[in-house]
Parts: structure tokens; C-alpha cells; sequence
């Protein structure tokens, strides 16, 4: 594989990095407005690039946040122990699947896709406003 095809991203100190096949990228990334991704992500909501996890290599040992999800299921939230940046999240019940940080990609001229959809709008500020043409789901 031609180094062109493959993506790198890291966390704000470098010391976590994640690697993967440009091809692996998913079509559109998720918004999540839960509170467990808003509290992780500090922010007001997570981008989410659902990504198949046999794809992605991590490189460096981020620290791992189990929590219980509004929906029962229990998620692995990596992180770096360093800095604090997300990393991303695999949802035990679905481990074939992991949620990688938009944010990681910043610092290396990804172009991230546009978003699918925002999830658990109900969670989102009152002033916020919904993506055009997303599609916005309440839960």
C-alpha cells in the first residue's frame, strides 16, 4: 500500500497516534450530542468517524474510561493519559466498529467527510441549530 493511502492522525502531544487505510475513512462522519461524548470530548458534541477497528493502528498506550451509555451499552472511551485528547470509543457490544476523534486528523490535512447525521439532539444547547441536510436523530 502507497503511503498516500493511509491516513495519520495524534492526539495534541503526539504521543498517541492512529493510523489507517485512506479507504477505510467512512462516507460521512456521526455528530453525537450524548453526554457521555459531550463530556469527553469537552466540547458540544463528538465527531465521530465510525471506522472498521480491525483497520486502525494505534500507536503509543492510551488509558481507557468505561461508561454506560443511554442506551445500556457499555463503551471503552481511549483517551491519552498524557494530554487528554479523545482517541476514540468501541462500543462493546459492536467491537467491530470503532468511533475515531475528527479532532485527531487537525494537524495532518485530512480532509474529514461532511456529517450524516447528529444524534441525541435533545442533548444539544437550546441556541444550537441543526446541520443542513443532516439527518438529526432525537435519541
Amino acid at each position: 500500500m502507497d503511503s498516500s493511502d493511509i491516513i495519520q492522525g495524534a492526539c495534541n502531544c503526539g504521543r498517541i497516534t492512529v493510523s489507517l487505510p485512506r479507504s477505510s475513512l467512512p462516507k460521512a462522519s456521526s455528530l453525537c450530542h450524548c453526554l457521555n461524548c459531550r463530556a469527553s470530548s469537552g466540547s458540544l458534541f463528538a465527531v465521530n468517524l465510525p471506522t472498521p477497528t480491525k483497520d486502525i493502528t494505534v500507536e503509543g498506550t492510551p488509558k481507557i474510561h468505561s461508561d454506560i451509555a443511554a442506551s445500556g451499552n457499555t463503551s471503552d472511551r481511549l483517551f491519552c493519559g498524557d494530554c487528554g485528547s479523545a482517541i476514540m470509543t468501541v462500543v462493546k457490544e459492536r467491537p467491530e466498529i470503532a468511533f475515531l476523534k475528527g479532532g485527531l486528523f487537525a494537524k495532518f490535512g485530512v480532509d474529514l467527510p461532511a456529517p450524516g447525521r447528529e444524534q441525541f439532539w435533545r442533548r444539544a444547547e437550546k441556541w444550537e441549530k441543526p446541520h443542513e441536510g443532516v439527518a438529526t436523530l432525537i435519541e
